[in-house]
């Protein structure tokens, strides 16, 4: 294959492009820009050795199977502890996740080890007919703080191992209470077998120690020593460019080409605590460059109309490698045949197809229907420029669209969501079968109507297709208005009405139909109802344009993990691109202009970042419905817990407080709530011709690709210092996005350990599709 290169394009790209045929095969990561990869290096300057093989009486065995010595495969020299096991019970898991885990663990006598930072061990799987299999590490603690925490995922980490090779597992647990440590463990889990695999899982221990290393910063603002945050991804010609070092003595910086001349000289600016900004956005030559300061420089980032090519193409590469009832070499083989969705009168659906949603194989319809749209976006920018991977957008779209018309009864029932944790045989009416209940919501209509209804356009080469989406989206709206009032409800009046509008106006493209330019207007008038247009002048920052939950103005609206808060926006603009001539045009634009001077005004508050905050909070006024712990008997959350995470953040006045990171508990990681206002900001560029909210939209994603203070590009395989992510099932995935960067119990602050676990490092379909849709945005300069 020839392959004509964009110029400057990654020479890396190219190579996974060409070696994975434009996704016809999934992409491999390059490991020498791993986090992990650094991370090994590390020096110990102290290490104590937890003996296995050699003191095998005192280990214990939690779970199915056995634990035996074994002195043949092993990497000590002293024979390695191997855990036999079936890879599942005799029953399912009701919740229909993983059936158990087989845990081997090392006791300890309550030692104190805060003298210790890491633990490390080396595991070899033996699983015929696995591609991977899921470990995890446990440190267990009885001291003031118990961990694992009840009611988090504090303490636990987990690994992707694959199959007949040693792999080698760190561990670093600096903010990790370990004062009076009764054992670490480590696990394998039962995750059923694919069809022709094995029933039984096999993994070797071995050379278990804890060390004490320089360890990684995980936790605050302060940017990691000897490294400058920037967008890994690189800068669009025309774009605002910046970086941003903490230790250095100077100011001056230089920008220095592929051969390491000087091509711009600068004098970055200081903004407190030590943080220097250097901004080299007058600089617009494309090429590969990096960024000097004192002692520290970059690695190599792109300037030019090439930037962000490579995340589009590896964060695509995502959705094609999470395709479910596809036989995907290295993940899995065509699966989940035998789970069904079933309506009320007893009719059934296969739902294997579609992207399994993030680390676990479950399925909806609302982030089918979100991915999909996103790639439909990003789809309509390079039409023109990169004809390849439009070609590849609209492939892996049609894999969610045909999936979404698959997986409805065509009379407002439909697959809304089910868990998958475990691989099925694909034989009905053994016992691994799923069925989950079909719905008919409002929310999951109008998700799907606007899907379909953007779509049509697309393949219209293909009357057949185009006219059963037409079709579907006609009919899916309106079994959604059918039930709009009776689900419409204080707490979600302003979201629902705000994807009403925007569905309204996709259809309305689709058909010029008034009756849906009326109902979108309509609807936007309950939406404009909820929002604070006078400023708050009795708070420290007198803000405005935020949204309620209701007309009724009882509760700020706040997400915490996947957000809905572009929707307000997305349809006002909708409204005022489409019929500027409106009687109530005026009040779209007000309501906009409302909403952009919150986003700028609070842009500014976690400064030098730039990152937006996530909402403002009132104490003693929270609901938890919908909101639970998972786990044992931990209880739900309290409104002290509430209380005491809003008390963190800044306070406006009275019981008002300004968050920087979103209240939250077991389900922590932010980058869905951040990329939703990201969305909103374009949106409104867009439409007030506004280049300051823009260079604020494309901030959020440099802080997932960089600009952040762990200095990593978050998106695994894409950038430099990318951290393993909870892969589970999927493995390691090239352009999979976790849920996010978190925060420490009740702070508000960033936090990123090194800690692999559920929610934040987590590999989503939600947050990946929000980079896709940015993309769509950034990439249309």
């Amino acid at each position: 294959m020839v392959i004509h290169c964009a110029y400057a394009q990654d020479a890396l790209l190219q190579k996974q492009l060409h070696q994975s045929q434009y996704l016809r095969f999934t992409m491999k990561p390059d490991s020498a820009d791993m986090g992990f990869t650094r991370w090994e290096k590390k020096r110990a300057t102290l290490q104590r050795y937890l003996p296995l093989a050699t003191d095998f009486k005192s280990l214990e065995l939690q779970g199915p199977g056995a634990i035996s010595v074994d002195k043949n495969n092993t990497v000590s020299g002293q024979g390695s502890v191997l855990i036999t096991t079936p890879s599942s019970l005799a029953k399912k898991n009701p919740t229909n996740r993983s059936y158990a885990s087989a845990e081997l663990v090392r006791p300890l006598n309550r030692e104190n080890l805060e003298a210790y930072n890491r633990f490390s061990v080396w595991v070899y799987a033996d699983a015929p007919g696995f591609n991977s299999v899921f470990v995890g590490c446990t440190l267990y603690n009885k001291g003031k703080h118990e961990m694992p925490t009840p009611g988090r995922f504090e303490g636990q980490h987990f690994v992707t191992v694959y199959p007949n090779k040693w792999t080698h597992i760190i561990w670093e647990i600096p903010d990790l209470y370990r004062d009076a440590v009764t054992g670490f463990s480590v696990n394998i889990m039962l995750t059923g077998s694919p069809k022709g695999a094995s029933d039984t899982l096999k993994l070797y221990v071995d050379n278990m120690s804890i060390d004490k290393v320089a360890a990684e910063n995980t936790r605050g603002f302060d940017l990691r020593r000897n490294a400058i945050a920037f967008s890994n991804s690189g800068y669009r010609t025309n774009a605002a460019k910046q970086a941003l070092a903490q230790h250095t003595n100077t100011i001056k910086f230089q920008l220095l080409d592929a051969k390491h001349k000087i091509v711009f000289n600068g004098d970055g600016r200081k903004t407190g605590n030590g943080f220097v900004t250097m901004d080299f956005t007058n600089f617009k030559k494309p090429g590969y460059y990096t960024l000097k300061i004192g002692s520290l420089e970059t690695k190599p980032f792109l300037i030019g109309d090439d930037a962000y090519l490579a995340t589009a193409w590896h964060t695509l590469n995502f959705f094609f490698a999470e395709r479910c009832g596809y036989d995907q070499p290295g993940i899995h083989q065509i699966c989940h045949q035998d789970v069904y969705c079933v309506r009320p009168d007893g009719r059934k659906i296969n739902v294997s197809g579609g992207w399994h949603d993030a680390a676990d194989l479950t399925q909806g319809v609302g982030n089918t229907a979100r991915a999909g749209i996103s790639m439909l976006e990003l789809a309509s920018t390079i039409q023109h420029k990169r004809p390849e991977l439009y070609k590849r957008l609209l492939e892996e779209a049609r894999w969610g669209l045909d999936w979404t018309l698959q997986t409805r009864f065509g009379d407002g029932y439909r697959e809304s969501g089910i868990i998958i944790g475990i691989w099925s045989d694909n034989e009905t009416g053994t016992k691994d079968d799923m069925e989950n209940k079909a719905t008919n919501t409002p929310a999951d209509n109008f998700i799907a109507a606007s899907y379909c209804a953007l779509a049509v356009p697309f393949y219209k080469d293909d009357a057949a297709f185009s006219y059963l989406l037409k079709k579907a989206a006609i009919e899916d709206y309106g079994f959604a208005v059918a039930k709009f009032d009776s689900d419409i409800n204080e707490k979600n009046e302003t979201e629902m009405n705000a994807q009403a509008v925007v569905a309204a106006m996709y259809l309305y493209r689709l058909t010029k139909e008034d009756r849906y330019l009326n109902d979108a207007a309509r609807h936007a008038r309950v939406v404009m109802q909820a929002q604070q247009m006078e400023r708050r002048t009795d708070w420290r920052m007198p803000l405005h344009g935020f949204f309620y939950e209701s007309a009724k103005k009882k509760r700020i609206l706040e997400y915490f993990h996947r957000s809905n808060e572009e929707m307000m926006m997305l349809g006002l603009t909708m409204l005022l691109h489409d019929a500027p001539d409106n009687a109530d045009a005026h009040l779209w634009k007000a309501s906009c202009e409302a909403y952009s001077d919150y986003l700028k005004e609070t842009s500014t508050v976690m400064s030098p970042y730039g990152i937006l905050p996530a909402a403002i909070y009132e104490v003693n006024n929270a609901d938890f419905e919908g909101i639970y712990h998972e786990g044992d008997a931990v209880g739900m959350p309290s409104m002290e817990e509430y209380n005491a995470e809003t008390k963190n953040g800044i306070h406006l006045g009275g019981d008002f407080y300004l968050r920087r990171f979103p209240v939250a508990y077991q389900f922590r990681g932010f980058h869905s709530v951040l990329m939703e206002k990201a969305k909103a900001a374009f949106v409104l560029a867009d439409a007030l011709h506004d280049d300051t909210l823009r260079n604020i939209g494309t901030r959020q994603l440099e802080y997932i690709v960089g600009y952040n203070p762990f200095a990593m590009s978050t998106i695994y395989g894409d950038g430099y210092n990318y951290p393993p992510l909870y892969g589970a099932y999927a493995g390691d995935v090239v352009g999979a996005v976790p849920v996010g960067i978190e925060t420490f119990e009740n702070e508000d602050a960033p936090y990123m350990p090194m800690q692999v676990n559920a929610t934040y490092k987590e590999i989503w379909t939600n947050s990946t599709g929000n980079v896709i849709w940015l993309l769509s945005k950034i990439m249309k300069e």
